[in-house]
């Protein structure tokens, strides 16, 4: 993507480095008038992308576009001597998928890969036995509370104490998550699935309204974190009909489940319960492409002081 010098510099390191092991297809470029000796090879613009990947069975993309209007401010802001001036960026989605970025070069061309890293095995070991030992030890030691929680339900409000709802785990596989129910039975029997609005939610019963408050109405998903549905930490899964939703408007939503879903998350710790889908899809990425066990042990930390700091929804 990109005919311009940086795209023309890369391909012809491309075809001096790797020689009949790598062919060139072309140019995705929405200005060939710019592409200079290279237009004859400009293939379609930026909206063509994903059908000339098909169309040439692409392996891969590379992206050498010119620099945005943000980075060339940033750039000047930066190189101003400007010593007590602070820059701050909001990420793009595909920015929040470089924290710790794959470097390579072809000849003498830097580049960065996008393709999310491997966690490294002992990583995603000690993270599983993490799981299976946090969710043990936390429905023994809140089985108690669940039992008072669970009684206070059924003699408040007819339905049943458990809440199942179907969401999106890892491998877009779906999978049923357990909370205790918060919300009037047959709560979206008029409506049909709608997110809820939070503290001003009239479907929420007084049990669930402090429930909420303590987030005691999470616990049963303990349960998921022993099956292997979900994980302590990770994406907060979604409801399949949203996923649909989300992933029409934003194709980086896919992402999302690469690794189990979690009880809570980057999103969760730093964002807010209304916040909008793509916020949170971006502490999503961030997670997702820095995982770490000093990352996990800070979204804990966080975690922790948000359970006992404030109240819930």
């Amino acid at each position: 993507m990109g005919a311009g010098e940086a795209g023309r510099t890369l391909a012809q390191a491309l075809e001096r480095q790797h020689g009949s092991q790598c062919l060139v297809v072309g140019f995705v470029d929405d200005h060939p008038e710019a592409a200079n000796g290279s237009r004859d090879k400009v293939l379609g613009g930026r909206q063509d992308l994903l059908t000339l990947v098909d169309k040439h069975q692409v392996d891969e993309v590379i992206v050498a576009d010119a620099p945005s209007w943000q980075e060339r401010l940033v750039e000047s802001l930066c190189s101003n001597g400007h010593r007590n001036l602070t820059v701050r960026v909001v990420p793009s989605m595909y920015e929040a998928m470089i924290g710790r970025p794959a470097f390579a070069s072809v000849d003498d061309v830097p580049m960065l890969g996008l393709t999310v890293p491997t966690p490294p095995r002992a990583y995603v070991v000690a993270k599983r036995i993490f799981d299976v030992a946090c969710s043990a030890l936390a429905l023994v030691v809140t089985s108690p509370v669940l039992a008072l929680g669970a009684l206070a339900i059924k003699l408040t409000s007819r339905g049943p104490v458990l809440y199942k709802q179907n969401r999106v785990g890892l491998n877009g596989v779906t999978f049923q998550m357990l909370k205790l129910r918060t919300m009037v039975a047959d709560a979206e029997r008029q409506t049909g699935p709608v997110l809820s609005c939070g503290k001003g939610d009239g479907r929420v019963t007084p049990v669930g309204r402090l429930l909420r408050k303590l987030r005691l109405d999470e616990l049963p998903q303990f349960v998921n974190v022993l099956r292997g549905e979900m994980s302590v930490i990770g994406p907060r899964p979604e409801r399949p009909c949203f996923v649909q939703d989300y992933e029409q408007k934003v194709p980086a939503y896919k992402q999302r489940h690469r690794i189990r879903p979690g009880i809570t998350g980057l999103a969760q710790v730093n964002g807010y319960y209304q916040s909008s889908f793509d916020i949170k899809l971006r502490y999503d990425l961030m997670y997702i492409f820095n995982q770490s066990v000093m990352l996990d042990l800070k979204i804990l930390l966080l975690t922790a002081k948000a359970i006992f700091c404030s109240g819930g929804s």
